[in-house]
């Protein structure tokens, strides 16, 4: 990523506040000791390969070759208390950040993005700028995108942030989450004619690890209390429902985005059944 790339865009006001665009990475790499963080292991190591698209470790050079690392939201707890799923989704863009290169002149910018769906009073593209600052990220390299309500919104809202001359885009979001997102991310991103490619970077997820039959019985009345099992459940679901009963309408006031090939579809589906088999397979041994 070129350092003028990064200048000429380096400062973008949304709604009066600084916005940046972020990248998501699933490899975990040495931050400075100012960023060093412990990850929760990944149930899905085993799998990562073979699940996720362009899923080769990264290496500076391939970092270097984006031009933007682009972090999703998760809703907040209702006390605005921050989710271990969106911790995790931060600690993997700062690793990917400072795996790109020494000099903090030639790193990406990352653009965060997510506005308030839980009402929790702060929107959580501002609560990841603060964690990546936290980290040892500079403010000038990141960008805030606090208005998205949805992941098709994330996108529609990303795109004009992304620098000029920008042709790849490091997604990063929850491993459950990768698959509807990297197809709506594509879907959003042709439907305005931008080149940009998409590449998947998942997070571990950070969901609770008790089963559904082992969880009170009001466990799963927010988000954030559900399993990893049906995170992917529901995203199986929302991925037929948006996709092929919805066409991708309504999720952004005003605007229809048309699908994607019926094979980028099947895509995202297999990816979901093949989490949900490694999740299966982990139960049995539990």
């Amino acid at each position: 990523l070129s350092s003028s790339c990064v200048n000429s865009r380096r400062l973008v006001m949304v709604s009066g506040r600084l916005s940046t665009a972020l990248v998501v990475y699933t490899g975990l790499v040495m931050l400075p000791e100012k960023a060093q963080k412990t990850w929760p292991r990944n149930t899905l190591d085993s799998l990562t390969d073979s699940a996720w698209p362009d899923s080769g470790a990264i290496v500076a050079d391939d970092v270097l070759r984006s031009t933007a690392i682009v972090v999703l939201g998760q809703s907040l707890n209702p006390d605005g208390g921050v989710p271990r799923t969106l911790l995790n989704r931060v600690e993997t863009a700062a690793a990917l950040y400072f795996s790109s290169a020494t000099e903090t002149s030639a790193r990406p910018l990352v653009i965060v993005t997510g506005g308030d769906p839980a009402g929790a009073g702060i929107t959580e593209a501002e609560v990841m700028g603060r964690m990546l600052q936290e980290h040892g990220l500079p403010a000038s390299h990141v960008v805030l995108e606090p208005r998205a309500l949805n992941t098709m919104q994330n996108a529609w809202q990303v795109l004009p942030l992304l620098p000029e001359g920008c042709r790849r885009v490091l997604l990063v979001t929850s491993d459950f989450h990768m698959p509807r997102a990297a197809y709506l991310f594509e879907a959003v991103f042709a439907s305005r004619g931008a080149g940009v490619q998409i590449a998947q970077r998942p997070a571990p997820s950070g969901c609770p690890t008790l089963l559904p039959s082992s969880l009170p019985s009001n466990a799963t009345s927010t988000i954030n209390a559900q399993t990893w099992t049906e995170r992917l459940t529901n995203e199986g679901r929302w991925i037929r429902e948006e996709v092929v009963q919805m066409a991708l309408k309504g999720h952004i006031p005003g605007v229809e985005i048309p699908p994607l090939s019926e094979a980028r579809l099947e895509q995202a589906l297999q990816q979901v059944h093949a989490l949900i088999r490694g999740s299966s397979s982990i139960r049995s041994r539990l």
